[in-house]
């Protein structure tokens, strides 16, 4: 069942992680909303983590008031795991999307504030469908749920569990035969 936290008050100071061009979009984002960017954790309303890879560990979790938002390049439930992009085109998904969603201890489960699909060009490669389409989304979705949190709304969204998928990691290239 959605749910909007009562209000939690505006956030206003966001801790940004990550590498690549969402990274960069969501701190760009931070500015156009005229958020305070801080580098301690403790010291947030929210973290995004913008192509972040690693496991964030509970302690750290917990140190942002309201949350840890996290970028997947999917609508989840669907393709949790490390290369949704890639399962994304490798199944020939007539449809992609992004979401950023509230980290938990599981992989890629938590709640989601916010996910948009649209129908997959089925010519990209998953390196251009991640930079021409969802890299864009993403940046869009977040301009609409910072614009959100500033007024104090945080939007919690469950998964539903009967429709996730989790993909493994892409298989490994072979190498170049030698000789």
């Amino acid at each position: 069942m959605p749910s909007a936290e009562a209000n939690p008050g505006p956030a206003v100071k966001i801790a940004v992680w990550g590498t690549g061009p969402i990274y960069e979009g969501a701190l760009a984002a931070c500015r156009r909303h005229q958020l305070e960017a801080v580098e301690d954790i403790a010291d947030c309303d929210v973290l995004l983590l913008a192509n972040y890879t690693r496991i964030v560990k509970a302690a750290e979790r917990a140190m942002p008031r309201i949350g840890a938002l996290c970028f997947h390049a999917s609508p989840l439930p669907r393709h949790r795991g490390r290369d949704a992009v890639y399962w994304t085109v490798k199944q020939n998904d007539p449809t992609c999307g992004v979401s950023w969603f509230w980290i938990d201890a599981g992989i890629d489960t938590g709640d989601v504030a916010g996910t948009i699909e649209v129908a997959r060009p089925l010519d990209l490669r998953p390196r251009d469908l991640y930079e021409t389409i969802l890299v864009p989304l993403g940046d869009a979705l977040l301009d609409v749920l910072l614009a959100q949190f500033t007024r104090g709304i945080v939007s919690r969204f469950p998964q539903d569990e009967t429709r996730a998928t989790y993909e493994p990691p892409r298989p490994a290239t072979p190498a170049p035969a030698s000789t």
